[in-house]
């Protein structure tokens, strides 16, 4: 049995088969929401209603506003419902803390980070690279006043 795909702009394409489909699917250039039109009938159907097509498991649960549900797979040792922000709230006060303190404020600020960006929390990119950014701050700081203090001693 070979299909029509039935694109967004509604257009036809192919006939394909069973066999070009799936692999269609396995590049994620056929999703179980498209429509397929039997290529002897004309009858159309969703792809996933079509026998011999193996569309991967997912949730394909769909909100009022379009997009897929996303289940946020929790990693080993993440405690359930915890997404990493308050690791990310930690990373940005040792990233402050550390610039008016103390350089070694860094280290549990990064640490804090990591443990969010390891949960899938994207803000600990941003806290992370914060805590970097500070360091480098810090040296060049210090820099400065190391050269400012033996200009001062040479006068």
């Amino acid at each position: 049995m070979r299909y029509f795909v039935i694109g967004d702009d509604g257009q036809k394409y192919g006939p394909a088969d069973l066999a070009t489909l799936n692999s269609w699917i396995g590049e994620q250039r056929l999703l179980p929401t498209q429509q397929l039109e039997e290529e002897t009938s004309g009858v159309r159907m969703a792809a996933s209603a079509v026998q011999g097509l193996n569309f991967p498991l997912q949730n394909t649960t769909q909100f009022a506003s379009g997009q897929p549900y996303q289940q946020h797979y929790n990693r080993p040792g993440a405690v359930y419902g915890d997404d990493g922000s308050k690791d990310v709230k930690n990373a940005w006060i040792y990233a402050i803390l550390g610039l008016f303190c103390c350089l070694f404020l860094y280290i549990p600020g990064i640490l804090a980070a990591n443990k969010a960006i390891e949960k899938g929390n994207p803000g600990g990119v941003a806290a992370r690279n914060a805590n970097f950014v500070c360091i480098a701050l810090t040296i060049i700081l210090g820099v400065i006043r190391v050269i400012a203090v033996f200009g001062s001693l040479k006068k």
